[in-house]
């Protein structure tokens, strides 16, 4: 779970009627009365209640791991009792995190279906569940915060993966998951005070065979080993010219992965070449070179940034004639849409693409990232 977390004290106003602007990103029908989601005492700090504060980049997986092995000594010492619940923990989480921008979600951090790895992001397990909607934009302004009540549970030897609300799941296999956790309950704080509680979307699940699937354990828990851990599937399309290519996927696209180095941007920037095709179009994505920025994005000092183009071939082409030609496609072969653009102007979703602020709301079909111009 990559949602970094911190202790505070929260209380919740109730007893405010819910607006009907809760659409369809809240799932939201019911007024929730005044109540405290609280971690029992035996597992936490002299019994205070626990509230922490999700944030991209964090990683909520220690606290998880914490709980948990606390919960397993107070368990084992229990002579004949019977298990006590295992613990919960309530997250706040910023409307401005509810969106397909946050780079968690691009990079498709989530494995599992209803419980998941401790390392899963909450944000994707909110919009895998249909907690909220998988979209560029957060959801209403009138809404100040998502929570979320999540239980702690035990270890799994595999978690399956499905398609659920347009985002997939992911698998896992091997034994380097410390924990699991699931979401027991999901609510949204209005700004005008008051709290409404949000249901599950569980329809459009799809049981597929798995895109990770384990592979021998590795002892070794370095970067390398946890990716020996994975073997990836694909489901192949045809693309406009009847040739077999990947079908469309965010989690193909976006940055992903352990290792930088194979980052979608920076493959980019060793000479690959990203294609996607709409229904009817064929777009092309390339590095193009290095800028120099100064105070770039807040920071006072300059800095050199890479830059990518964003094209729309004239017309799709076979594989034997853009090799012939060369990739990226010559300029006479292209319309330039987008120049010296940085990687963060490039947004994914399921639906599209938002490049440099404007979004292009053609559904893509099919994408493929060409290795080199040999790699036909």
């Amino acid at each position: 779970m990559s949602g970094g977390l911190q202790d505070e004290d929260s209380s919740r106003d109730a007893g405010v009627d819910a607006d009907a602007d809760a659409d369809a990103d809240a799932n939201a029908n019911a007024e929730r009365p005044e109540k405290r989601i609280r971690t029992s005492s035996r597992y936490n700090d002299g019994g205070q209640e626990m509230v922490f504060i999700y944030k991209v980049g964090g990683c909520m997986k220690e606290k998880l791991v914490q709980l948990w092995k606390q919960y397993e000594s107070i368990s084992a010492n229990d002579d004949g009792a019977p298990p006590p619940p295992t613990p919960t923990l309530e997250i706040r989480i910023p409307l401005e995190h509810v969106t397909t921008k946050n780079c968690q979600v691009r990079s498709c951090q989530l494995w599992g279906t209803d419980v998941y790895t401790d390392h899963s992001d909450l944000v994707a397990v909110l919009m895998h569940i249909g907690y909220c909607k998988p979209k560029v934009s957060p959801p209403l302004p009138s809404i100040l915060e998502f929570r979320v009540t999540a239980r702690v549970l035990p270890p799994r030897e595999s978690y399956i993966s499905t398609e659920r609300n347009k985002v997939r799941s992911r698998a896992w296999g091997g034994n380097n998951v410390g924990c699991s956790y699931s979401v027991e309950g999901c609510w949204i704080v209005k700004k005008g005070g008051g709290t409404v509680d949000l249901e599950p979307l569980l329809m459009h699940s799809s049981s597929v065979e798995p895109t990770l699937v384990a592979a021998p354990v590795v002892a070794d828990r370095s970067a390398a080993a946890w990716s020996a851990l994975l073997v990836r599937e694909v489901t192949v399309q045809y693309n406009l010219c009847n040739e077999p290519w990947m079908k469309y996927s965010i989690s193909i696209v976006a940055d992903k992965g352990l290792s930088k180095p194979f980052y979608t941007h920076a493959r980019l920037k060793k000479g690959d070449v990203l294609y996607l095709e709409t229904i009817s179009r064929r777009y092309e994505l390339c590095f193009s070179g290095e800028k120099l920025v100064e105070g770039h994005r807040g920071e006072s000092e300059s800095a050199i940034v890479d830059v990518f183009r964003w094209s729309r071939c004239n017309k799709p082409l076979p594989q034997t004639v853009m090799q012939s030609l060369g990739i990226p496609l010559p300029l006479d072969r292209v319309v330039i849409l987008e120049e010296n653009i940085e990687w963060e102007d490039v947004e994914w979703s399921e639906t599209g693409v938002m490049i440099a602020g404007k979004e292009y709301k053609e559904r893509f079909q099919r994408n493929r990232l060409v290795w080199h111009p040999s790699d036909f």
